[in-house]
């Protein structure tokens, strides 16, 4: 019995080192959020869904604003559309990722999809269907190698993207895509796959001015520790559309948050000079100059 019971505490030994060795070296390239959780707190972010993941690049952050008094470097907070809401389990994972500061940059990003009422929610009665994804599920946001994660969310974990190598999520946190399309008809239809994606959210998914309200207690809780911008991204005219006819008055709303809370709002939704590789996500190429224009833009109202 003892020799078992060595045995098996030698294999839980030698299976969480073989564990540790490959989130340490591959974790960047098997889940697309695992390594946010294994960098210390930090005193700037970007939030948001898997377009400012991709779209807004840290490194041209800190390289653009090195001297405008913010405390760099910034990191990407940011998920996906599947996990990110604005709520309160978002609120409460962003303070655990947060090092306290007064000088911080806080770069909100927003959509029409980031303020609803999806299944399982009962807002009403605080209950927010996003609790049990990512980033909301983790108690242990900052520790290498980060196990909680491993245990938690193993269903994002794709170990055969260690082959491929076609994504790879940056420490800052950005995820830099580079499988990108080769012609003008993937293009095309990958375009067509994310309207209907979105065509079908605005079928199941109900406006929510709570969470509305959940994203402004969050404003107010990041601007005692620095400074609070909103920004709507680019996306393809087909997408906006479809954004538009889900919610007329997105944008007047958005301003009415921006003048409430003292914060400025930047509108990219209507500029299609970026270049995506689906209509919705802005590439890695075009992802440098859409962040070195916001840069300009809150350079200019410092």
């Amino acid at each position: 019995m003892k020799k078992f019971l060595l045995k098996i505490i030698l294999f839980s030994i030698l299976s969480a080192a073989g564990l540790s060795l490959i989130l340490i070296k591959y974790g960047a390239y098997v889940d697309y959020f695992y390594e946010k959780f294994t960098v210390p707190e930090q005193s700037s972010m970007i939030l948001g869904d898997s377009r400012s993941m991709q779209g807004i690049q840290p490194q041209i952050i800190n390289h653009e604003l090195k001297d405008s008094g913010y405390a760099l470097p910034m990191f990407n907070y940011s998920f996906t559309v599947a996990q990110i809401n604005y709520g309160k389990p978002l609120t409460e994972s962003v303070k655990r990722k947060l090092k306290s500061t007064k000088n911080g940059l806080f770069i909100l990003t927003v959509n029409p999809w980031l303020f609803t009422e999806r299944e399982g929610d009962d807002l009403k009665n605080g209950i927010y269907s996003e609790k049990n994804v990512p980033p909301n599920n983790m108690h242990f946001v900052n520790v290498n190698p980060n196990f909680e994660y491993f245990i938690r969310n193993f269903r994002y974990f794709h170990f055969r993207t260690i082959i491929r190598q076609t994504a790879k999520l940056h420490k800052d946190g950005w995820m830099e895509e580079s499988n990108l399309p080769k012609d003008e008809q993937t293009l095309s239809e990958w375009k067509d796959q994310q309207v209907v994606l979105y065509n079908d959210f605005s079928k199941k998914w109900k406006i929510s001015f709570q969470r509305i309200k959940d994203m402004e207690d969050l404003i107010g809780f990041l601007q005692s520790n620095g400074r609070v911008i909103v920004v709507r991204m680019p996306v393809d005219k087909k997408i906006l559309m479809v954004e538009n006819d889900f919610w007329q008055n997105f944008d007047k709303e958005m301003n009415f948050v921006a003048l409430r809370n003292k914060v400025k709002y930047f509108n990219f939704s209507k500029s299609n000079k970026y270049q995506t590789y689906d209509g919705n996500h802005i590439d890695k190429y075009g992802g440098v100059v859409f962040t070195k224009e916001l840069c300009d833009s809150i350079r200019a109202t410092n």
